[in-house]
Formats: C-alpha cells, structure tokens, sequence
C-alpha cells in the first residue's frame, strides 16, 4: 500500500493500517509466512483453568510489504467459575447459567524490522532461538542499539467480567444460546519505538473501560476427527495438538449477532529522546524501570475497580512529576473519554464461508494537557463486513472480500471557548484476494457514482471529481462462446489487492449541505437510488410536495400510474412509492435536527448519527453522502485515493495510483491536527506505534 502523504491520508492512516493487517490475516501469502515458533505452558486446572505461560516468535509483513520478527512473551493468570443449572433434569438441556470470571495478563514484545519481503528466506533466521530479544533488562547500552523502526511493548491488562446466559439444545448437535454480560477491563502499557537515529519515542498509556454487551447464537457441531497419538511420542503429540487446533474451527457452523456498549477513559503521556546521547538514554532507562514498577501499581488500582475521573487525573500529574526532572515536560499528554455501541452478526459454515458483518456509533473526547492545548471531539459511525470462502486448513481462504467505510465528524475547542463549526471525514477502505477484474473495477466505480454528483444541484459538470479507471485492471472482453455448446468459461479471479479513499468536506461545505431544502433533497435522493427505484423516485419528485414534515402526493394519480389492472395479481408498485416517500421524509428529518442543532457538537452528532442511519432514517453510508455531496462546492470537497493491485497469474501486470485532490482548494483547518490526535488514541497497529 502507498503510504499517505497529505493531511487526508494521515487522517485514515491508522484505519488503514488496521485494515490492511486484517486483510492478510490468514492468508496463503507464502506458505512459510505462517511458520510460527509458539509454546505455551498451560498451569490452570478447574477454576484457574488459562492460567498459563508462553513464547512466540513469527515473522509478519508491514504495510509496504517487508518483513519483522517479532518475540513475544507472556504470562497469564485466569480464574472463572460458572454457577449453572439444568432446569429439565436431562445435562445439556435446557439450562440458565451464572459466571464470573477474572484475568491478569502480563506480555513483552519486540518487533524488530528485516529488509526483506521472502519469508522463506528468513526461516533460518526465524529458527534460530539465540537471536530471541526480550525487553528487559532496560539498560542505556540496550536502548542505544535498538534499530531504527524496532519497538518495544509492555502491556499489563486486568478483566473482571459477569453475565447471564441461557441455553438449550435444539436436537441432535444443535444448540441455541442467549447471553447477557458485563465486563471492566483495566490495561497499562508502555511502549519504546526507535523513530530515527537521533529520535526514541517513549510513550505511557493507561486505559480502562466498562463494557456491557447482549447477544444470541445459533450453532452445530460436526463430529470431530479422533487422534491417537503414541503418548510416548513428542513429535506426535506436537502434531497432534497442531492438527486439533486448526481443525477445531471446522467443526462446527454458527450463526450469531451481538450488541454491545463500552465507556473508557485513557490517558497518554509521550516523551522523544535521543538514545545517542548517554544522560538520556540513562533517563529513558531508568523511566522505563519505574514505569514498569508502575504498570503493576495501576493495574492493582485497577483490579480493585477504582478508576474515575479524578484518579484518572492523577495517574497523569503523578506520572509528569515523576518525569520532568529526568525527561522534561512531556512532548505530548492528553485525555480521552469514548463511547461506543456496536453492532455485529457472524455466519460460519466451514469451509465454504465466513461472513462477519459490524456497525459502530461512537464518540471520543480528547483533552490536550500540554503543548497545544485544546479539545477534540469526534463522532464516528462505521460499518464494516468481511467475506472469507473456501477456507482450506494450514492454507487460509482461497477468496477473500473486505470492506469498510468510515464517516467521522469532528469539532474543536480552544480552552475556554466553543467548539467550531464540524467537518467531515469519510473513509472507504475495500480489499479482495482472488477477485476478477470486474469486481475491482466495480469497487472504484461504485465510489465515482457518487464523486461524479459533487455539485450536482449547484449547477457542476459531473464527472469533475471521478477516480480514473486507466489505473484498473482492463474491462475484460465478452467470453466467446466454445464451439461445443457449452457455457462459456468464467473470468478469471487472479487480482488482489487494496483501494482506499479519504474525502474531507469543509466545514463550509457541511454548513451548505444541512441547509438544503426537503424539496431539494426529495430531488437528490432520486439521483442515488437504484435501478429499481428509479422510475417511483423521479415520479415522486415531479409529483411529490412536503406539508408538516410529510411528503404528499395524489394516490389516485400513483394508482394510475403503478396499480396493477383489477384482477391481476401482478405487484403493487404503490408499495414502492410509499416506502420510498416515507424513507425521504425520514432523511429530511434528519437533516433538519442535524441543521438546527444547538451547538456545533449536538451538530456533529446528528451529523454522525445521519451518516450511520441510525436517526429516524436507515440509510447506508453511501446513499446518505450521495445526498449530501450534490450541495456542496466541490472545492469545498479533499481527498486521497491510493489503488494496489498485483494479478496473482504468472505473466499477469499490476497496477498501482495514488490521486490527490487539492488542487485550487484550501487545507481543511485543524485537519491535521486531528488526524494526529486521532492516531494516538487509535487502536495500535501490533508492528508500529
């Protein structure tokens, strides 16, 4: 992937990240990419059952292809106990059950960059045990020599968790349960990350979060296949226990959805050193040490559940004074405060397919403690779906189809002052492995059907801002048929590869779009339909009008125009038209409460809630901004578009651009900011921080 290079990509950097890393998990890159050296010694028994000890050592790809090794150790201590029932008298009927459970983990990481991208040829260097490198002891000399793009990761992480759940056996090995929980989680974490020869970045993270969640699941077990390994025999055992443990996600098929909500506060303190000079080197050492020491100070605080706002702040001016003398004032400190709901359905049916499929409405409020001080707030609405099928074991899935689309609106607050007017980030990520030039040219196009709106109700060109196909995978020709008769053979699926694009509207451009009238919208909200919404779309646009916040039409002249004739049992199309009055009523709505807010941060929120569907309306992300686009200036309108594509057959060419739209139009104010802000709070990518 090209890595961004404008305030719009470094905004998305961290979702893409992410998203790349998920994108080739289990994938059959190179076989010798899933080589992993992994022991674990298992302790617990009965109650304390996952208490347990381990070491890993893998290699992993980082965005731009080359490899790292990580080490990785780890230690847990886990007890759990479930106080359950059988109501019918028969063991695995049906049954109600009561757990509590609790946990202290404790890892050490090193990532540690390889100039390389053949995992193959690393495998030596892979085996080889006396090039393991832990984090401690944290010495000068140590940190002095770490590699430019080596981190070190100590994360200390405590969960208590309590629920209900209900359960019962459908027949055969069929069974259906229903679960009710909550659970508090407290992590510390420090982190030491070599930016440049001159430059080590030090940073301190304390995160706590209570998370309450609900959800059903519906699965059957398939027969498992028997070992019988010689029990005198180490090798057999170690492939036995191999070929269990990948063999257990193929036994059985499940179907389940969940909803969750969490609510955390984090605290981040970051330091930059330069490891060349001794004095601070012995400084970073000797932080490292004390902040490890204080790793378990806050985790038993936060084992015993007592973390607020106040002991949240406190955490923090302790940690600075502890610091100033020896490191100065920290180069970066804030709060934030978050909230999240989600939503999330699961199918497996092994081998052929995995579906997961999630939303997200969130918010995050960041506090800056020194430097440039201020707030942040962000709202975020995410919806995103993955697509795995043909899953071989050892192999990983033979197809694979990945896409998430983010909209985030952000305001900000000097201290002391309101917020500002709100701006929108939109991010579309989509990845596939295995797909025919078709389906990748239909992802790109999908997005120009809305870029080529931008302006379309002030009177704009279409077309201005769409992302050139030149760059794509050629449109393959019509398949001739074989002179046999037959069916003519399928394109093939030989591209992988990776799309991703960030448009930023301006706080201008977000105030012209929420002021557009419930007639104007009625009129954009026919342009995005689809093919079978069309014709009911532009009839109720020339026909329709809104009285007190509904859209009137003349239902005889729509019987007229779209009953079937008396008698015939052919659809009603009038059913059509009233669902799609009542959709565009729906979204003038929500329009209106996002345009008469009364703050700029009740705005952003209306806006986010708009952008999920979760207001009165229930539109997808792309309906809702192909609605909004057509209002707004395009020069009011940024963005980054970045396409990776390699064909996977022998001779076959790749293709790659990188678009930058910024031509004539001014920098979004704060947007960099914000995306810097954003990413440290972000979820951390596992081979950077």
């Amino acid at each position: 992937m090209i890595a961004p290079t404008t305030p719009e990509g470094g905004f998305s950097s961290p979702d893409r990240t992410r998203f790349d890393e998920k994108l080739r998990s289990k994938v059959l890159d190179q076989l010798c990419r899933n080589v992993r050296l992994d022991q674990n010694f298992d302790f617990g028994v009965g109650d304390f059952s996952g208490t347990s000890a381990g070491v890993s050592r893998y290699l992993a790809p980082r965005i731009d292809n080359k490899l790292t090794v990580v080490d990785e150790e780890r230690v847990r201590a886990a007890w759990g106990h479930d106080f359950g029932k059988d109501f019918d008298g028969v063991p695995g009927g049906f049954g109600a059950g009561i757990y509590l459970s609790g946990g202290i983990e404790g890892r050490s990481m090193v990532v540690r960059p390889i100039d390389s991208v053949d995992t193959c040829a690393e495998l030596d260097r892979l085996a080889n045990v006396f090039d393991i490198k832990t984090v401690l002891p944290f010495t000068p000399d140590r940190i002095s020599k770490m590699q430019v793009g080596e981190l070190w990761r100590v994360p200390l992480v405590l969960s208590y968790s309590q629920g209900l759940s209900l359960s019962d056996v459908l027949g055969g090995d069929a069974s259906v349960s229903v679960s009710f929980g909550r659970s508090e989680s407290g992590a510390a974490s420090l982190t030491l990350y070599r930016l440049s020869d001159d430059q080590t970045r030090f940073r301190f993270r304390i995160d706590h979060v209570v998370i309450k969640n609900a959800g059903a699941r519906l699965s059957v077990s398939i027969p498992a296949v028997a070992f019988a390994a010689d029990a005198h025999n180490i090798l057999l055992q170690f492939v036995e226990r191999e070929i269990a443990r990948e063999l257990s996600q193929y036994t059985s098929l499940w179907l389940g959805a969940a909803a969750a909500r969490s609510d955390g506060k984090r605290v981040m303190l970051e330091f930059v050193a330069d490891p060349r000079d001794p004095r601070q080197a012995l400084a970073l050492s000797k932080a490292l040490k004390g902040d490890f020491v204080e790793l378990v100070r806050m985790g038993l605080r936060m084992s015993t559940l007592r973390v607020n706002d106040d002991s949240t702040r406190e955490a923090y001016e302790r940690l600075r004074r502890e610091h100033a003398t020896a490191l100065g004032e920290p180069t970066y400190a804030a709060i934030s405060e978050y909230i999240a709901k989600t939503r999330s359905f699961s199918l497996n049916i092994p081998f052929l397919i995995q579906h997961n499929a999630s939303s997200l409405f969130g918010s995050d409020k960041v506090t800056r403690l020194n430097g440039a001080t201020g707030e942040f707030r962000y709202y975020r609405a995410d919806k995103s779906r993955s697509n795995e099928y043909f899953n071989v074991p050892w192999v990983g899935p033979l197809v694979k189809s990945n896409k998430q689309r983010n909209a985030e609106v952000v305001t900000f607050a000097e201290p002391g002052q309101k917020h500002g007017e709100p701006f929108i980030v939109y991010i579309h990520n989509e990845g596939y492995l295995r797909q025919p030039a078709s389906a990748v040219r239909r992802s790109i196009s999908d997005v120009n059907s809305i870029l080529t709106m931008a302006g379309a109700m002030r009177g704009a060109a279409s077309g201005r801002l769409a992302v050139p196909l030149a760059s794509l995978p050629p449109a393959p020709p019509p398949p001739e048929p074989p002179q046999d008769g037959t069916a003519p053979d399928g394109e093939p699926a030989e591209y992988k590869g990776y799309f991703a694009m960030t448009m930023v509207i301006n706080q201008k451009g977000v105030r012209e779009a929420l002021g557009a009238s419930a007639e104007q919208v009625l009129k954009a909200f026919a342009a995005v339909v689809g093919a079978d919404d069309r014709e009911t779309a532009q009839w109720l646009a020339a026909h329709g009008r809104f009285e007190k916040g509904e859209l009137i039409y003349d239902r005889a002249a729509a019987r007229e125009r779209f009953a079937p004739p008396p008698g015939s049992e052919d659809y009603d199309r009038t059913l059509d038209l009233a669902d799609f009055s009542r959709r565009v009523a729906d979204l003038v709505a929500d329009i209106a409460t996002a345009r008469d807010a009364k703050s700029s941060e009740e705005q952003a929120e209306a806006v986010a809630k708009l952008m999920a569907g979760r207001g009165k309306g229930d539109l997808a992300h792309e309906v809702v901004l192909g609605v909004l686009i057509q209002f707004i200036d395009p020069l009011d309108l940024r963005g980054d578009f970045v396409s990776t594509i390699n064909s996977t057959a022998r001779h076959g060419k790749n293709y790659g651009a990188h678009y930058v739209l910024e031509n004539g139009r001014e920098e979004v104010p704060l947007l960099k900011d914000a995306g810097e802000t954003k990413g440290r709070f972000a979820e951390p990518s596992i081979l950077v921080d």
